[in-house]
């Protein structure tokens, strides 16, 4: 996707309510420096503002800005969660629109981040190599990804290998797609310490034993059709849980193309979500558009009736060339950290939302899934945050699959991770911006001098500065 080129930036853009904050609007390119003592115009806009009518506007607040040192400051304070924008205008021209985003403590505390809990490499039906596929997501901006190979735990741990002793910008998560045997129902494990795929390979004889007890133990209520699957599932999610993990539901509208059949058929879904032997529900993903409809309004439907699960977006991503899904649905997570741990507390605590993107260029749009006040946010950051760092992980994702063929160095690969997290640590207000040097000040200032004496050109036409009068 081609970048949008902007003239400016303002810091923090991620923010306290109540609190009176310093704000820096700042040049993202020297010819478009302020001039100290050049006056301006601010005008904040709350967007979930209340007012009476469009034409007298109550809510604005406008006061005059002096730039200094190339930059402009001023102080706000933020009365309520959500967007606020701000018109920079210059002898009643607006000449930017800024947005920044305004948080309750709870949240502001924690950081966003892109993510896929569901992928899959050539060490199993996949096609990318395990460890290059995390340069992959990271050049679409990813902040975290689980490899799920099919009954495979360990390609996980030939990741951390290739990487071992690299500050990555990336973070693995452990996990892997389990099918318990005789049940078509998939489950994803993300998180745990050990696989539970090997408990069925090479403990088959305990297994068997386990399973018919958990046979016996399917509850009453269960439909005859469904007891064995469901039996099957119960002792996969338990020893998910033993291993630390979540147990994932996954794409209960995936339609294998030998009998492009429903995986889960409708009754059997919704018993496995109101079960509670899930953690999570794996919203949109590998289905279709017509089954992440589906997927959906299954949700939908089952929320109104008092259904709380946590809920995610994944690629199930196979062949990233011919996939339609990866980069495509994804999830965010509002972790305390970027950390293993912390984001598997982000699922387990239901601050997720699901994510579809949709169009290409400047007309892609996003349809988020969730509790509004998180998808509220993840708007703001899907047009604001994520496609500009993407931008900046581009570089550092595709660092990572040369490092892993000898062709960079460790050194190259982690300045690039520097750089993005600085970028992030920007945004969400926790380190300083940058701003302009006296050096890159006086630089413009001479420019500018020198443009002043110039010709006034357009195309190749020169016209004089002066017009002499006709006689």
């Amino acid at each position: 996707m081609l970048p949008i080129p902007e003239n400016y930036a303002i810091y923090p853009s991620v923010l306290p309510v109540g609190r009176k904050m310093e704000m820096i609007i700042s040049p993202l390119e020297r010819a478009f420096l302020f001039a100290d003592g050049e006056e301006f115009i601010i005008t904040a806009i709350q967007t979930d503002g209340n007012e009476d009518n469009y034409e007298t506007l109550l809510s604005h607040k406008s006061f005059p800005v002096t730039a200094q040192d190339g930059v402009i400051r001023f102080s706000y304070t933020y009365p309520d969660e959500g967007q606020y924008l701000f018109w920079l205008i210059r002898e009643e021209k607006k000449i930017a629109e800024l947005f920044v985003y305004a948080l309750e403590e709870d949240l502001y505390a924690l950081t966003p981040l892109k993510g896929d809990f569901h992928s899959h490499s050539i060490r199993s039906d996949g096609k990318r190599d395990p460890a290059a596929l995390a340069g992959h997501f990271r050049e679409q901006g990813y902040d975290f990804f689980a490899l799920t190979d099919h009954n495979r735990f360990y390609p996980g741990y030939e990741v951390d290998e290739a990487y071992a002793g690299v500050n990555l910008g990336i973070t693995r998560i452990r996990g892997e797609e389990v099918h318990a045997p005789e049940s078509n129902v998939h489950i994803v494990h993300v998180g745990g310490k050990s696989s539970v795929a090997d408990l069925y390979f090479r403990h088959q004889e305990e297994y068997a034993e386990e399973i018919a007890v958990y046979e016996s133990r399917v509850p009453a209520d269960i439909p005859e059709m469904y007891r064995y699957r469901y039996a099957r599932a119960m002792w996969a999610t338990d020893r998910i849980h033993e291993a630390g993990g979540l147990a994932i539901f996954a794409h209960p509208y995936w339609q294998p193309k030998s009998s492009r059949m429903h995986n889960v058929r409708d009754p059997l879904a919704k018993l496995f979500l109101t079960s509670g032997m899930f953690d999570a529900y794996e919203l949109v993903g590998a289905m279709g558009q017509v089954g992440i409809n589906r997927s959906i309004n299954l949700w939908a439907d089952l929320r109104g009736e008092g259904l709380k699960i946590s809920i995610v977006g994944s690629s199930d991503a196979h062949s990233l060339e011919k996939s339609a899904t990866f980069s495509h649905t994804f999830s965010i997570c509002f972790a305390a950290s970027d950390e293993h741990d912390a984001i598997i507390d982000a699922v387990r605590n239901g601050k997720t939302v699901a994510v579809e993107a949709a169009g290409v260029g400047y007309d892609r749009h996003y349809r988020c899934y969730g509790n509004l006040r998180l998808v509220s946010y993840a708007h703001f950051l899907l047009q604001n945050f994520f496609p500009k760092r993407q931008r900046i992980c581009q570089g550092e994702g595709t660092a990572m699959r040369a490092y892993l063929m000898g062709e960079v160095d460790a050194a190259m690969l982690e300045a690039q991770v520097a750089y993005s997290g600085a970028y992030r640590d920007r945004f969400l207000g926790r380190i300083p911006p940058v701003l302009p040097s006296a050096a890159i000040r006086d630089f413009e200032a001479r420019a500018r001098a020198v443009h002043a004496t110039g010709p006034v050109t357009k195309g190749s036409r020169i016209k004089p500065k002066v017009v002499m009068e006709k006689k």
